[in-house]
This record gives structure tokens, C-alpha cells and sequence, in this order.
């Protein structure tokens, strides 16, 4: 029976194993295995050098660097910057990240389980303002709350989680409607608008007017237009390239009011805190 040893990237006969020098090709796959798995190691510590160095970086720089000869931090370049993960400037000759990276950044991102990431965002938003915190996201002209930490007290606002409703009509729906791109938004106001109290808007001319305030301070703030004698203050969270949804705090307005200033500084700072998990450094 013939008999073979193999390696992800190596197969040999067994025949060749000599009794004088045993297991030699095995042994030589071993060490061909431990370089591979260095060079990878190197390349990994190659672009993390990176992420707390400037923009661009030189052969040299990055050979003191990683204590690697030129010759070796050379090749590793080439590698990386054929296959995109680094690229050279024609003018200065030295080297950056390459535009693969931001793709791969990008796919994590939205791969993100924003619920999850949220959650003890929410839970210390809610704890700090004692009322309701709910998390807004858009999906295709709908807008739905996805995650809600409670308020303590017994008198509170609730909310339906996962019931659609239309971006403009909340808070926090708006909040995240005014940062969105113009052609979606004359798509989501381009059907019949509704009114759910006596203060709710009844024009696409005041919503857009509207989304446009949000947009220029960052954040909303409005009363009764969804549910009368309720409160929402919200603000948008946003990735690298955009805003991905909102968290608003809700409650009774005459309790949210008083508190309003205290309110829409805990809530700023968390979806800043957010955003910037997320990559976004505007």
C-alpha cells in the first residue's frame, strides 16, 4: 500500500523519507508552514503600524518599525499592494492604506448587529434620564423602533416595537430622516402625509422645513405632533458614510421638559460615543 503525507500545500510520497535522513520533507513542511504563518504574522503587524502613524509611511520607517530588513518589508508591500490591502504615492514614492481595506471596514459595518452593539448604550441612556430610550432604524421607506430600554417610573411612555410607521412622524424618525439623501426623502413624502394629532405637520412644504432645522442643529426636539402630552428628544447615529439610525428618550412631557437641557446633553454624547465606535470621526 503506497503511503502519503500531505500538507495544505505539499503532498510527497512517503518513499521519499529516507532512513538516513528521517522524515526531512516532513520536517522541511513544518518550516515551510512556520514562515508562512510569520509572514502573515508580519504582514498583519505591517498594516496595524498604520493605525496610529502618519498618513503615509516609507520602506525604511516601517523596517525600524517592525525590526524586519528593507528587503523583507519590500516584498511584504508588493504582496499587500497587489492585492489592494496598500498602495503607493507615484509622488512622494511612499506608501498608505489601500482602498480594499475600506471595503473590508465597510462589510463589518454593515454586518454590525446594531441591536446588539445599542444595548448598553441604551441601558445607561435610560438610566441617567429615567425615561424611555428606543433605537430608530429605516428600512426601505418604513421606519421601525428595533430596540427600547423602559422607563422606572410607573407613569411612562411605551412604545410598539417593530410596528412600521412613517420616517417623518416621530422624533426620532425624523431625526434620522433629515440626515438621509434628498431622493429618498421626496420618495417617503411622496405618498398621502398623516396626521395623528392637532399638532402633527400636514404639508410636505413644513416637514421638509422641518428636516432641514434637524439637519443644520443635529438633533430634534418636538411635543404632542405624534401622541399629545408626550415628549421626544433624538439624534442620529452615523457609520463612516452615514446616519444609520437614532435613539430618542420619551416620556411625559411634563416631566421631560423641565429636564430638557440635561436630556439632550446625556443623549448627545451617547450617539457620539456611538458614532465613533462605528467609525465616524466628522
Amino acid at each position: 500500500m503506497e503511503l502519503f503525507a500531505f500538507h495544505p500545500n505539499i503532498c510527497f510520497h512517503m518513499s521519499e523519507v529516507t532512513p538516513h535522513r528521517p522524515f526531512s520533507t516532513l520536517q522541511r513542511g513544518f518550516q515551510y508552514m512556520s514562515n508562512a504563518l510569520s509572514s502573515v504574522r508580519n504582514a498583519c503587524k505591517l498594516l496595524k503600524v498604520f493605525l496610529d502613524s502618519p498618513k503615509e509611511l516609507g520602506v525604511t520607517e516601517l523596517s525600524k518599525r517592525l525590526e524586519l530588513s528593507k528587503g523583507a518589508v519590500h516584498k511584504m508591500l508588493a504582496t499587500l499592494e497587489s492585492e489592494g490591502f496598500i498602495r503607493q504615492n507615484d509622488s512622494t514614492r511612499q506608501y498608505t492604506l489601500g482602498y480594499t481595506l475600506l471595503e473590508l471596514g465597510n462589510k463589518v459595518l454593515k454586518n454590525h448587529d446594531i441591536v446588539e452593539f445599542s444595548t448598553p448604550y441604551l441601558k445607561a441612556l435610560a438610566a441617567q434620564t429615567k425615561e424611555l430610550a428606543v433605537l430608530c432604524v429605516l428600512d426601505k421607506t418604513d421606519a421601525i423602533y428595533v430596540s427600547r430600554v423602559d422607563s422606572p417610573h410607573p407613569i411612562r411612555f411605551n412604545v410598539d416595537m417593530h410596528r412600521r410607521f412613517p420616517p417623518y412622524s416621530t422624533t426620532a424618525s425624523r431625526a434620522l430622516l433629515a440626515f438621509q439623501p434628498q431622493e429618498y426623502q421626496e420618495k417617503v413624502l411622496s405618498d398621502e402625509i398623516k396626521s395623528y394629532t392637532a399638532y402633527s405637520f400636514t404639508s410636505v412644504e413644513e416637514i421638509k422645513a422641518n428636516l432641514q432645522e434637524i439637519r443644520k442643529r443635529g438633533y430634534e426636539i418636538s411635543s404632542n405632533r405624534r401622541n399629545t402630552g408626550v415628549t421626544g428628544i433624538a439624534a442620529p447615529i452615523f457609520d463612516s458614510q452615514q446616519a444609520i439610525a437614532s435613539i430618542s428618550v420619551i416620556g411625559p412631557s411634563d416631566r421631560m421638559l423641565p429636564q430638557q437641557a440635561s436630556i439632550l446633553e446625556s443623549l448627545l454624547a451617547t450617539v457620539r460615543s456611538m458614532s465613533y465606535e462605528l467609525g465616524y470621526h466628522g
